[in-house]
């Protein structure tokens, strides 16, 4: 391999990351596939292992395709391998992970890809927008925040977060609370619910977050 990382050694990252997947609500999962992919440098200064999580034969067919297609294209321009070569992200699965590597090969974060997280359907929405209004945890942030200007909107559930990036036992929706915006910048407070909890156990977690704008 260009990267100089050996079969084994990727093998055993793919093992470790496995473990820490949970499919979404608990789906039957056909196959799972990982796929070491780097920064285009020789040597390598950045490896990303891609985990493809497939629910089904048939979507195991279309990663397989595509698969073959990207790795076609790429050998087609490989002359040059540090420019311009397409790597192996974005290719089609029900669960895509990205897993970020430390130059020791030791797994250092893990982040959902799939743009399906965003889409939050409303009767799930709205249930972990009630438990944080109704949570000890947003009074709180509200005393905190009583300069918050009402212009600023209500409370949104933006998307679903997998333990592995959490940190939390269960997947969870992510609400935020806008508190400010210059136009570039925005500030609030992010809360992560589980929607099979009860009460105000259902919000696990909060923190400030800041978001540019574009």
């Amino acid at each position: 391999m260009q990267q100089g990382i050996s079969q084994d050694a990727a093998q055993r990252l793919f093992d470790a990351a496995l473990p820490r997947i949970q499919p979404f609500r608990d789906h039957a999962v056909h196959s799972t596939v990982g796929v070491l992919d780097w920064d285009h440098r020789l040597p390598s200064k950045q490896l990303t292992l891609r985990v493809h999580v497939l629910y089904d034969a048939a979507a195991r067919g279309r990663f397989d395709q595509a698969l073959q297609r990207r790795q076609e294209e790429i050998t087609s321009r490989d002359l040059y391998p540090e420019f311009d070569v397409p790597d192996l992200a974005g290719l089609p699965a029900d669960e895509a992970y990205d897993v970020e590597l430390s130059a020791l090969l030791e797994i250092e974060a893990m982040r959902l890809t799939s743009p399906w997280r965003r889409d939050v359907a409303e009767e799930d929405a709205g249930a972990a927008i009630d438990a944080v209004r109704a949570s000890g945890v947003f009074a709180d942030v509200k005393k905190q925040e009583s300069g918050r200007s009402p212009a600023l909107g209500d409370l949104e559930a933006v998307a679903w977060t997998p333990p592995c990036e959490s940190g939390q036992k269960t997947w969870t929706l992510d609400v935020w609370w806008l508190t400010a915006f210059d136009g570039r910048i925005g500030r609030g407070w992010s809360f992560l619910v589980d929607p099979s909890a009860e009460g105000d156990a259902r919000v696990l977690a909060s923190r400030e977050f800041t978001v540019r704008a574009g």
